[in-house]
């Protein structure tokens, strides 16, 4: 049994199906991945779960009218969470047997749950807070008027829930009511032990429940001659003194008879370490109460549902442990593995997204749902297979970002955050992200955003792709086969523009060099000198093998200025003075990342020392790329091409 569909309206981020804001989620047997910003619906997701379907341990979760979804100022009054069960076996279509719809068209199971919570506010005006004026229920089954879903059926549908950074080392300390406590409150394993099986008329007995091994103790305790003749002393030289008639007072010393539930909370769960003093993090703590939780899933035969929901599982965990942790997930949800598990996970963390195939991961934005499985997005199954292999954590960025511009190399992504800050149009403050895919898979990574039906992912992507149309003026650096602009006519340029943009739409467009490369490109629109001068840093760095020293820097800074300011005194064009900036790196004598790097420092520099009106100076390419993917209102939701 598995949760196979969940429909949530007028849940807090939620809204009306009427308005097409509620949501609709489907799963999967296995782990399922929701990523997002902050805000975009995944907490609501899981804590509607919660409210439906309760949780193991139980606790109590009750619905408030802050949990109404407020649209405009006004808050609605009713709201209603469905969730679809399928894969049920024999023994759990028995279970639910009232309440299942039967689908005798399907291949495997047959049988459908599907549980249903409405909740009203009542008294919309109310002002006591004494009194929740929020009414609701539970009910399941087919029809419009389904019977309500009560008692043990209700109980065999509760979820294990791990709450986001949690507290591991309160929760599994000993205290009334512990988590600890209730965890083994419900461990199968523990059914019978509040019974005691030791014989005090036969006080050597040994006992093998945990409230007979206790009683047991209590006995010797009391048996112990410290314990006898203190409560001996007590009775004798003190009590029998202020007694008053025929019945003098005597005292008993013992301890407290306790039941299992006082015994368990009494415990606590520590990490074993060699050293007794020795003391772990947060970290490892996180990991030792998640695996408490998991033991809360352990069931003799009993049907019941495997679903775990997890919230931010990353929290304390360095990445190694992150990765760690994920693969344990998934052996998990194994079919040969406790019937296999269902896990709904929640993460902020590139580390465990890129992890996750993409097939399982939706991406949460703004209250709605975008699955990244092969039946919603223009990926194709060999996009799918390039990206298991090269989605990193870097490139995993793309689906917690506002916005994204995708770039073909290093030195785009170095210098182009520096760039953005200097046009006033800051990446980091408006949520965006740069992805570097290494001049291969442009749009394999882009097309993740791009969707076959319903509306556009709300995510703004620039991809930056070079014309690679070098000018004549660049053909003694050239091999004799390479082309260059006079070779081509306009028609020939055009297609190659054409081509490199043909995959735009919805979100994702694309902006194309005005002529050869980005960093030619910035020497010919009015970056020469800035550009000259930090290829001239990077090809001394190289050629040196180590940094340079500030003499060094400000000798090759004023040198190639002079130099620079010598090519325009003598008249040469804007494209051969680019040419010559750009021939070191098209010959490898100085590292584009190196150079972008020295331009940043540059241009940080002289902006600082209020020597620099950058925009003006940029290729309108690039403006136009930054802007686009800055610009926070959402995408038109045009159906797809």
């Amino acid at each position: 049994m598995y949760l196979s569909r969940l429909e949530i309206e007028n849940f807090r981020i939620f809204g009306s199906r009427d308005e097409d804001r509620h949501l609709e989620l489907t799963l999967h047997p296995g782990l399922s991945l929701l990523v997002g910003e902050n805000d975009s619906g995944k907490t609501s997701v899981v804590d509607a779960l919660r409210l439906l379907l309760g949780t193991l341990p139980e606790e109590y979760y009750p619905i408030t009218t802050d949990d109404f979804h407020c649209r405009d100022g006004n808050r609605r009054t009713s709201l209603a969470i469905s969730a679809e069960f399928a894969g049920l076996s024999e023994t759990e279509a028995a279970a639910f047997l009232e309440y299942l719809e039967v689908a005798e068209d399907e291949k495997e199971s047959p049988y459908r749950l599907r549980v249903t919570l409405s909740a009203t506010i009542e008294e919309a005006n109310a002002t006591s807070s004494r009194r929740n004026p929020v009414k609701w229920d539970r009910r399941a089954g087919p029809g419009d008027d389904p019977p309500r879903f009560d008692g043990p059926s209700r109980n065999l549908l509760r979820a294990t829930y791990l709450k986001p950074l949690r507290d591991a080392v309160s929760e599994l300390t000993a205290k009334k009511g512990s988590r600890l406590s209730q965890i083994l409150q419900s461990y199968p394993q523990l059914r019978g032990q509040e019974v005691s099986d030791w014989d005090p008329d036969k006080p050597e007995s040994s006992p093998t429940t945990l409230i007979g091994i206790l009683r047991k103790a209590e006995h010797e305790i009391r048996s112990s001659a410290a314990i006898v003749t203190a409560e001996s002393s007590l009775n004798s030289d003190y009590l029998e003194r202020f007694s008053i008639g025929p019945s003098p007072l005597k005292g008993r010393i013992g301890m407290p008879s306790q039941e299992l539930r006082q015994l368990l909370e009494r415990m606590e769960l520590t990490l074993a370490d060699h050293d007794p003093g020795a003391s772990r993090g947060l970290g490892h703590h996180n990991v030792l109460f998640m695996a408490a939780e998991l033991l809360a899933l352990e069931r003799d035969d009993e049907p019941c549902l495997p679903l775990i929901l997890i919230e931010e599982p990353e929290a304390h965990l360095h990445p190694q442990l992150q990765v760690r942790l994920l693969e344990f997930f998934r052996s998990e949800t194994g079919a040969d593995t406790n019937g296999g598990l269902q896990i709904l996970l929640t993460s902020h963390s590139p580390n465990i997204a890129c992890k996750v195939p993409l097939p399982d991961i939706t991406l949460m934005h703004a209250g709605r749902a975008f699955s990244l499985a092969p039946i919603h997005t223009k990926l194709d199954p060999s996009d799918y297979e390039f990206l298991e292999r090269f989605l990193d954590v870097t490139r995993s960025e793309l689906l917690f970002a506002r916005g994204l511009l995708v770039v073909e190399g290093d030195a785009e992504a170095i210098a182009i955050p520096i760039i953005s800050d200097l046009i006033g149009c800051s990446l980091s403050e408006r949520g965006v992200s740069i992805i570097n895919v290494g001049s291969v898979g442009l749009f394999r990574y882009s097309r993740i955003l791009q969707r076959t039906d319903g509306p556009d992912i709300p995510v703004r992507v620039a991809c930056i792709a070079d014309r690679d149309v070098p000018p004549d003026e660049a053909k003694e650096h050239l091999t004799p086969e390479r082309l260059t602009a006079g070779d081509l006519s306009d028609e020939q340029v055009q297609a190659r523009v054409t081509a490199l943009t043909s995959d735009d739409g919805g979100p994702i467009q694309t902006f194309v060099s005005d002529a050869w490369t980005f960093e030619y490109d910035l020497a010919l629109h009015g970056l020469s000198r800035e550009m000259h001068a930090a290829v001239m840093l990077a090809v001394k760095s190289k050629s040196r093998r180590r940094a340079l020293t500030p003499p060094e820097y400000r000798q090759i800074l004023r040198a190639a200025f002079r130099e620079h300011a010598a090519w325009v005194a003598a008249g040469d064009t804007g494209e051969v003075i680019a040419v010559r900036v750009y021939a070191p790196l098209l010959n490898s004598r100085a590292s584009k990342a190196e150079a972008a790097q020295q331009l940043a420092r540059l241009l940080r520099r002289l902006a600082r020392r209020r020597l620099l009106d950058l925009e003006p100076r940029l290729p309108p390419y690039l403006v136009a790329a930054i802007r686009y993917a800055s610009r926070n209102d959402e995408v038109a939701n045009t159906a797809p091409g």
